[in-house]
């Protein structure tokens, strides 16, 4: 689940600084590592770190009127900087959010034919690939050959691609849609992103890659080759966690979305309680909503330390540590009966280590609420959840067990059902809800 944007000037204007500051508006996709690819005399430059982005890429003085980049949460392979992106071969430099299907598959036909590989990412495999099945000057590459090539060879996967050649973005989307990707034009630039949060100026026009787009941009404008599949499967955990509430995702306002299910969840819940506490950031549009429907006055109880941004995205090394280092608990807890909202739970690490600070503070009871059905099972489309076994909800099985795990009162999920009216299954992937 990374970040990915580029800006392309209309007037041959420098973007180095706008691509970074885009960038650092999709941070809360990936905080493993960053990277930006820019043209400096006719060749193309990347440059690329492990950490935020704003550590990463601190000491960027170059200038440029086209640029990618990415910052990386890792499903596929290890943290070394070799698998950072963008990843650069022959002048050609590609960035991708999401996971290709049996990856192994075309990298052992790679290596058969001569290629090697720096790292063992899944980004550097397509790219390579690319080149083994075009076997011509990237110069002469086009969209649609390209189009067909990814949406052939990777059916199966999930992908939102940017390719930069020379003065030109070629930008891609897999035939289920599963990541967002979204075109923005001002009256200076050309932008493609991840999200529109990257951008909070006016602009000229704006529009959602659909399923197996294929879109060429340069400086004197674009092309797009929009073919919408019958049926989609974009993913639902976009929409409930990762995406930016300002974001307007899959042509879906983010924010109000969450707003939508707090307020389902309220509907079919009776539980009294003093206060709706949101778990930051993740579960405050969703106790909003709660706090709607209940009635029930929401109070911030919860605060995030600034310096650490999201656990369920740092690698595993790092998420057991931050979960417990993460959450400041209010004092005015103690004594009282409370509601927690978030948007769900995965393995239950973060859920554990807040309960565990909470019961510190002397609460009169715990009640969770989740704005999301129970995750049970695995995801290969580009979210960290390899491994059923990891998922509290399979390994536990019922309510009743969950809450014991926890040492709460109760705790509710939204049904599947009503998570079903907000979000249609012939339009989204619930697979990770479903077994």
């Amino acid at each position: 689940m990374c970040g990915i944007v580029g800006y392309i000037s209309k007037n041959n204007n420098d973007v180095i600084k706008k691509t970074l500051a885009a960038l650092l508006k999709l941070q809360h996709r990936g905080q493993d590592g960053a990277g930006i690819c820019f043209l400096e005399n006719s060749k193309l430059k990347v440059v690329k770190n492990n950490g935020y982005i704003k550590e990463a890429l601190s000491f960027i003085n170059f200038k440029s009127p086209i640029a990618i980049a990415h910052t990386r949460y890792s499903t596929m392979g290890d943290l070394k900087k070799e698998n950072l992106q963008p990843i650069l071969y022959k002048n050609v430099a590609l960035c991708h959010n999401g996971t290709i299907y049996n990856i192994n598959y075309f990298r052992e036909i790679l290596l058969k034919n001569s290629f090697s590989f720096e790292g063992n990412s899944d980004s550097e495999v397509v790219l390579k690939w690319l080149f083994y099945k075009l076997k011509k000057e990237p110069d002469l590459w086009q969209k649609d050959e390209i189009n067909e090539i990814l949406s052939t060879d990777f059916k199966n996967s999930a992908y939102s691609i940017l390719i930069l050649i020379n003065d030109k973005i070629f930008a891609f989307k897999d035939i289920n849609s599963y990541r967002p990707l979204v075109f923005i034009e001002t009256g200076e630039d050309y932008i493609i992103a991840s999200e529109d949060c990257v951008l909070d100026k006016p602009y000229i026009k704006k529009f959602e890659l659909s399923a197996k787009s294929a879109l060429e941009i340069s400086p004197d404008g674009y092309k797009l080759a929009n073919e919408q599949s019958k049926k989609t499967q974009q993913c639902v955990f976009e929409a409930v966690y990762f995406s930016n509430p300002k974001s307007n995702i899959f042509n879906i306002n983010a924010k109000n979305e969450r707003i939508k299910l707090g307020r389902l969840l309220a509907k079919n819940d009776f539980i009294k309680a003093d206060f709706i506490v949101p778990i930051m950031n993740s579960g405050y549009w969703g106790a909003v909503g709660y706090s709607l429907e209940s009635k029930i006055e929401l109070k911030l109880l919860i605060k995030n330390r600034k310096n650490i941004l999201r656990t369920f995205i740092e690698n595993r090394e790092k998420r057991e540590k931050l979960s417990k280092e993460k959450y400041i608990i209010d004092d005015r807890i103690e004594g009282k009966k409370i509601i927690l909202v978030d948007d769900s739970i995965v393995r239950g690490t973060t859920s554990k280590n807040i309960i565990k600070l909470i019961k510190q503070k002397n609460p009169k009871e715990i009640h969770l609420r989740l704005t999301s059905p129970m995750i049970i099972n695995s995801c290969f489309w580009g979210v960290d959840i390899p491994n059923k076994n990891e998922l509290l909800a399979y390994n536990l099985k019922t309510i009743d067990n969950i809450k014991k795990e926890l040492e709460i009162e109760s705790i509710g999920f939204i049904s599947n059902s009503d998570f079903e009216k907000i979000f249609d299954k012939n339009i989204w992937c619930h697979k990770c809800f479903l077994n």
